[in-house]
């Protein structure tokens, strides 16, 4: 049971307010004229934000394996390990990398057009505008100010400009010279001619092809010239990296821009600079390798062409052209100590080549492998590779233009520290190569003293063609080595492809979203007026409706009184069909129920506060009582602010007043009135001391002698939570009512009666609550059933 209850006072606490929001249509109808003209306006006007992505995807290196099998490759081996997701889009928010698109595609001068109505609206041009800028990097240029070109013919154009509180900027030093200057120009100028002074330098180029004039078209062409690292960064913020899932190797690049065509372009451009970049990385070794190789052989092929020259001049001048076998013993012995020697000499000049470039050079990355001079030295080889990826991450964290990255500093150490084992290592290996070429030096001069024994022709050849010999060999290897460094540079590729490319059919809008901005105004048409409702009903200290009243009060509420909407209080009597007269109709009804089982009924009534309406209940109550022909009297006994005999046009000289303190005769205070049935006792002349004379019951031999002529008494006593005296009368009543008005009494005021009735013991009252907007009750749509009357 208790949850039917409950059910059915929430589904009652939910009519009443639908009835409250009623009342306020006209405040739902205004906000929602507003917050819809808004969204439209929002809506027609901001600057649409397109977003585009695209989705690129690792490569299988799938190169033949004889590439993999060559010692010049093996040394490769650790950058073709499984790429590292998290690395490569860190790698991919690079700042240095959108720069460069910026400046492939000439994005520091931005191209608009402004239309200004009733607020003024740009829209950026690309591709599209009728007209170019040249700037003069070499000189300062004023950033973020509005240049605006009025096209004339196809020679001239009109260039005007007002902005204070520029900064001029120099595209070279990439700095910021000066702030707060002031530009103001206003002149006519011709295509391609340069266009200076002290704050700015450049010249405008006409595009014919793109000039379609529209007389219709009122608006007005502008350009703005942008500081790059500024334009960079916002760029940056505009691009979103993440993988395509959790689990996927795929990466999606989105990015978003008010130009659709220019956000397509940017992000295809950007990516494909990734790639190159990524390419280019990875061909650094092969190519600092070549270009070793390149200085070496320089030195070398000289040597090889006199050495061929003079053996041949030599064979030629002495008709010689075989040794003999003695010699051709010695040569071969020779050749092989020689060979070793070479082999030697190249490693020993790659060990020097190393520590010459690592004291030489900050960047390492240019530094070519030792397997490109034939050194076969495991932990030499790892040492580099280590020391080349530890660049390549420093190189990833310093394209980020983050210079203050927490790693920065660690890497940086372990670099160091690479360099001094790399140093170590190769101290090392020269002081073991030395013995090792003195042990063939010793060799070498053992044979030389045989080949001495031969004679001189021979002995001249074979000294000719040994060092030809020497020559030849190592010239070949070198180009072995350069041809294997040019197959691996022409073999890579790029870790990812493009998979899909940013289009124009698989972009979004995503600003103005116009469905949510519609759902927004609608929303707040709900909202705001709502949250009115419930903050006024929540911070408003009076009772409002009939459901407040009866939360407080605990039980149902005796009858309501409708709102008087006649200038007379005697709305019973004088419009006896109307809502207010029915609704007292109801009450009278009530009592009657109430009271059936008494002999005389004497009812109370009393209010909380002043102007509740008791002393209006008492009149319209009393005259509908006796309207029904029992003998009715209403006594004023609010004998501090006394009101009835007004509303009954009698005097107020004699009464009650006058009982109590001179024992004024009843004839003489009782009146007739206009109302057959009805008579009136007024409260007579102000007393100072009234309670004290009720409580001694001086009214009491008048309310028993009424009680044996009239069949309903009505009391009129003063308001229960001001001053005493109805607390006082309580003793004399049947039933005691209590009224409380509609969005006037106070809560606390009413509270307050109620504690001091319940002190009292006092249980036969019941409330009457008065001034009910018909149209605002349960009763609204049934209010075309009365009459006026």
């Amino acid at each position: 049971m208790s949850n039917q209850k409950e059910s059915k006072s929430e589904a009652y606490i939910f009519k009443e307010f639908l009835l409250t929001a009623l009342s306020y249509k006209y405040f739902y109808l205004i906000c929602f004229i507003v917050f819809m003209a808004f969204a439209f306006t929002i809506n027609k006007l901001s600057r649409p934000v397109y977003g585009v992505n695209s989705i690129i995807g690792p490569i299988d290196d799938q190169r033949n394996s004889l590439l993999g099998s060559n010692n010049l490759f093996s040394g490769m081996d650790a950058f073709s390990e499984v790429r590292n997701l998290e690395n490569d889009m860190t790698s991919l928010n690079s700042f240095n990398l959108i720069s460069t698109t910026i400046k492939e595609l000439n994005l520091e001068v931005g191209y608009f057009t402004e239309n200004k109505s009733i607020l003024t609206h740009s829209r950026q041009i690309y591709k599209q505008s009728p007209f170019s800028v040249n700037i003069d990097k070499s000189h300062i240029q004023p950033i973020n100010s509005k240049f605006y070109i009025k096209l004339l013919d196809d020679k001239s154009f009109r260039l005007t400009s007002s902005e204070e509180e520029v900064t001029l900027y120099n595209y070279v030093d990439n700095l910021i010279v000066s702030k707060y200057n002031s530009v103001k120009i206003d002149t006519i100028c011709k295509f391609n001619e340069t266009i200076t002074n002290k704050n700015f330098k450049f010249s405008v180029s006409f595009n014919k092809d793109l000039y379609v004039p529209d007389p219709k078209d009122k608006s007005e062409l502008y350009f703005v010239l942008y500081h790059l690292d500024l334009l960079s960064k916002e760029y940056l913020k505009r691009l979103k990296i993440e993988p395509v899932s959790i689990k996927s190797s795929l990466i999606n690049a989105s990015f978003q821009g008010s130009n659709l065509e220019l956000t397509i372009d940017f992000l295809n451009n950007y990516l494909q600079a990734y790639l190159d970049d990524n390419l280019s990385k990875k061909n650094k070794i092969a190519l600092s390798t070549i270009n070793f190789i390149d200085s070496q052989i320089s030195n070398i092929s000289d040597s090889l062409l006199k050495s061929e020259s003079r053996l041949k001049d030599y064979r030629s001048a002495n008709q010689v052209t075989d040794l003999s076998y003695q010699g051709q013993q010695a040569l071969e012995q020779m050749t092989k100590v020689d060979a070793e020697r070479s082999s030697y000499q190249i490693q020993e000049r790659y060990y020097n080549y190393i520590l010459d470039y690592l004291n030489k050079n900050q960047d390492v990355g240019g530094l070519a492998l030792p397997s490109s001079s034939n050194v076969v030295d495991p932990i030499m080889n790892q040492l580099v590779l280590d020391l080349l990826d530890l660049n390549s991450q420093k190189s990833n964290i310093l394209s980020n233009n983050t210079e203050k990255n927490l790693f920065l500093g660690q890497i940086e150490n372990k670099i160091k520290l690479q360099k001094q084992a790399i140093i170590e290592n190769v101290t090392n290996s020269l002081n073991t190569m030395n013995l090792a070429q003195n042990e063939l030096n010793y060799r070498a001069d053992k044979l030389s003293r045989d080949i001495s024994k031969l004679p001189r022709t021979e002995l001249n050849m074979v000294s000719m063609q040994r060092k030809f010999n020497l020559t030849d060999a190592m010239y070949t290897f070198l180009l072995q080595k350069r041809s294997e460094a040019a197959i691996t540079m022409a073999s890579n590729i790029p870790d990812y492809e493009i998979l899909e490319p940013a289009r124009e059919t698989s972009s979004k809008i995503l600003a103005p979203k116009k469905v949510v901005n519609w759902g927004i105004a609608l929303f707040l048409t709900i909202f705001i007026p709502t949250l009115f409702i419930i903050l006024k009903n929540f911070f408003n200290e009076k009772i409002t409706g009939v459901h407040d009243l009866e939360n407080l009060l605990g039980r149902p509420i005796l009858s309501l009184i409708f709102s008087n909407p006649f200038p007379t209080e005697a709305v019973v009597y004088e419009s006896p069909g109307s809502s207010i007269s029915e609704s007292f109709r109801n009450l009278r009804s009530s009592l009657f129920l109430r009271l059936k089982s008494e002999q005389v009924k004497v009812i109370l009534i009393t209010s909380s506060q002043p102007q509740d309406g008791k002393s209006f209940v008492s009149f319209n109550l009393a005259s509908s009582i006796a309207s029904v022909g029992y003998k009715t009297i209403i006594l004023d006994c609010d004998l501090r602010r006394p009101t009835l005999h007004h509303k009954f046009k009698e005097s107020n000289t004699d009464g009650l007043s006058n009982y109590m303190t001179d024992n004024a005769p009843k004839d003489q205070i009782i009146h007739d009135t206009f109302i057959k049935n009805l008579a009136f006792i007024p409260a007579g002349p102000v007393l100072p001391n009234s309670s004290e004379l009720i409580e001694s019951g001086a009214l009491d031999g008048l309310i028993n002698d009424l009680k044996k002529s009239y069949e309903y008494i009505i009391i009129d006593t003063t308001p229960s939570g001001i001053v005493a005296d109805a607390a006082l009368m309580i003793k004399y009543s049947n039933i005691n009512l209590l009224v409380c008005r509609n969005n006037f009494t106070r809560r606390d005021f009413f509270n307050d009666v109620l504690t001091l009735l319940k002190s009292n013991k006092v249980e036969n009252f019941d409330v009457v609550f008065n001034d009910v907007n018909i149209e605002e009750s349960r009763y609204g749509r049934y209010r075309s059933y009365y009459t006026k009357g």
